[in-house]
């Protein structure tokens, strides 16, 4: 079960919309799958947080759900993933908005597909 952290007072969603070239799973190099890049865009910022903040800094930034349909046999066209983002102040924040941004650029160009974030703020 979660339980808050009172130490932290600025609350967030990052949804992500990760477009791509869907298709059928027989012929994969036809498509551009978003699904591998939304799994390494986790591991990026995962991995960036670790060296952008120390341990006595009181942030978290974690993937809250990832939806890339339900179809069999089909690569899909887009993936949707969501962060949630907890910390103590706004530069905090923004180094985490920072650290995401710079990744979806990563991504777009690793993957050669595209990656829009929409920012929403949780009271």
């Amino acid at each position: 079960m979660y339980k808050k952290n009172e130490d932290r007072n600025l609350f967030f969603n990052i949804n992500l919309t990760i477009t791509g070239k869907g298709g059928h799973s027989s012929v994969p190099y036809l498509t551009k799958n978003p699904i591998p890049a939304a799994f390494k865009l986790i591991q990026i910022i995962n991995g960036k947080l670790l060296y952008d903040f120390n341990s006595f800094q009181n942030v978290a930034l974690y993937p809250l759900s990832f939806n890339s349909g339900t179809q069999q046999n089909i690569i899909p066209d887009e993936a949707l993933l969501t962060f949630h983002g907890e910390c103590t102040n706004q530069e905090e924040k923004e180094q985490l908005n920072e650290i995401v941004e710079k990744s979806i650029k990563a991504i777009e160009n690793l993957y050669e597909l595209k990656v829009e974030s929409n920012y929403e703020n949780i009271q």
